[in-house]
């Protein structure tokens, strides 16, 4: 006796959140049909329904509401003082604290991107926002992501799925992108194995790559990584509370032309180690620090050749790269031109910006500016 058929199917969701970041849950779809003849045995069925019902309570996650403001001050209080805070909790309470701050901020971020203005747009584009830490937390990741995102939704430069989730590194997924953008992502976001290898085969493809902040803060491990972002962190001279001085070194260049000289603005920098992967041989360096700004010299400065980039370009196996220092601080993702030069920035990587990315070293531009005297 036929007992009948017992299927299981998986539906393609996109869900946007804005929970502890703003993710898209992804699902495609599948359907499994099963013939329950008389021979299947009970153990089989059950791992059948064990499975589905699994499936089903994914999906009532995903499907649940975002916490509101109120839940999230409510889980903030909670926690009692910082002090006090085990190092699991302190993050967790960062998190939530990441949460209510942009969520509390969308309408004015949202009204802030309608100012900007984008370049003409060839074609329809698509990006990968991926946020994930293993790492330090910045803060600003919440915040981060929901910009970035409005950017491109309301100046029709890009759309974008947002995501901490590395299972969407394969190389079928992320055919659907023109580009990476990694966001603060800490110490090892992309695992080690197909994750990498579809990651490095996506930029093959003559796609992009997006680096802001953190994005050098990660992959120590990972030479490929390394060479095609153009760095790895040692360190912050500069702190999140410091006002720095900005050199743009190419006013003409289309990724800063934006960007006034000497702008000021308050942020964390890092600096590079000196290395085969952060050379002028190798990258096309835009923004860095004016040393003869107010109070540049700080202490663990440890360049002697006083190369402290803090944008750059480059292109690297058929794919184009921009990276940016500037992205710790909650401020800077509503400060008109540190977004414009994003702006600019993602659009070069996506093709609708033309831009010369020769190294430094080929175009005349082979040494940073030097430091004021007695420095």
């Amino acid at each position: 006796m036929n007992l009948g058929f017992f299927c299981v199917k998986f539906v393609r969701i996109r869900i946007f959140l804005l929970q502890s970041e703003a993710y898209v849950h992804d699902f495609s779809l599948h359907s499994y049909i099963i013939d329950l003849s008389p021979g299947i045995s009970l153990k089989i069925m059950t791992r059948l329904f064990a499975t589905a019902l699994s499936i089903l309570a994914v999906l009532n996650s995903c499907l649940a509401a975002p916490p509101t403001l109120d839940e999230l001050r409510k889980e903030l209080k909670s926690f009692g003082p910082h002090k006090k805070l085990s190092k699991e909790d302190k993050k967790k309470r960062s998190r939530v604290q990441g949460q209510i701050t942009a969520l509390e901020s969308k309408d004015s971020i949202e009204k802030f991107v309608k100012t900007l203005k984008a370049h003409p747009v060839k074609k329809d584009r698509k990006i990968l926002i991926y946020s994930r830490t293993t790492g330090f937390r910045h803060a600003s990741i919440p915040t981060g992501v929901l910009a970035i995102s409005l950017l491109g939704e309301h100046t029709g430069a890009y759309s974008s799925d947002a995501t901490e989730d590395p299972s969407v590194f394969t190389k079928e997924n992320l055919a659907q992108y023109d580009a990476i953008l990694m966001l603060s992502t800490t110490k090892d976001p992309i695992p080690h194995g197909k994750a990498r290898d579809a990651f490095e085969d996506f930029l093959t493809q003559g796609k992009g790559l997006i680096g802001i902040h953190a994005a050098t803060d990660c992959h120590a491990d990972w030479p490929y990584y390394l060479d095609a972002i153009g760095g790895i962190f040692n360190g912050h001279p500069w702190t999140s509370k410091d006002l720095i001085t900005l050199y743009n070194e190419e006013p003409e260049h289309p990724v800063v032309k934006s960007v006034p000289q000497g702008y000021v603005i308050k942020d964390e920098i890092y600096q590079y180690k000196d290395d085969e992967h952060f050379t002028r041989d190798k990258l096309r360096i835009l923004l860095s620090l004016d040393l003869s700004g107010k109070n540049m010299k700080k202490k663990n400065m440890r360049r002697k050749d006083h190369d402290y980039a803090v944008s750059w370009v480059k292109s690297y196996h058929g794919s184009k790269v921009f990276y940016s220092n500037l992205g710790h601080n909650n401020s800077t993702f509503t400060d008109k031109v540190a977004m414009k030069h994003f702006l600019d920035g993602i659009q070069f990587v996506l093709g609708d910006v033309e831009a010369d990315s020769r190294p430094s070293a080929e175009v005349g531009n082979g040494k940073p500016k030097a430091p004021p005297a007695g420095f």
